[in-house]
C-alpha cells in the first residue's frame, strides 16, 4: 500500500481515524495524536513524524479487516 492511497482512504467521511489509530496501535494512549502526526508530518522531537512500511502494514491489515467484516455482512443476492 502507498502513503497516499492509505491517506486517501482515512480522507474518507464514513471512517473514523480514532478507531483505526486505536487498532493501529493499541499499545499507545494518544493513538489518534499519534497517527495524525504521521498523515500530517509533523515535527515531533528532532524530526518529522512520517508513516513508515509498518504503520503502512498495520493500516491495511486494519482496512482490510473492517472490509472483510463489511463484506461478510452483505445481503446475499437472490438467484
Amino acid at each position: 500500500m502507498k502513503q497516499q492511497d492509505f491517506k486517501d482512504l482515512l480522507e474518507r467521511e464514513e471512517l473514523n481515524k480514532s478507531a483505526i489509530a486505536d487498532k493501529m496501535y493499541p499499545e499507545t494512549k494518544y493513538a489518534r495524536t499519534t497517527l495524525s502526526a504521521k498523515l500530517a508530518g509533523r515535527k515531533s522531537g528532532n524530526g518529522l513524524a512520517r508513516l513508515t512500511d509498518d504503520d503502512l502494514k498495520k493500516g491495511w491489515e486494519v482496512l482490510k479487516d473492517l472490509a472483510d467484516d463489511i463484506l461478510s455482512k452483505a445481503p446475499e443476492e437472490e438467484k
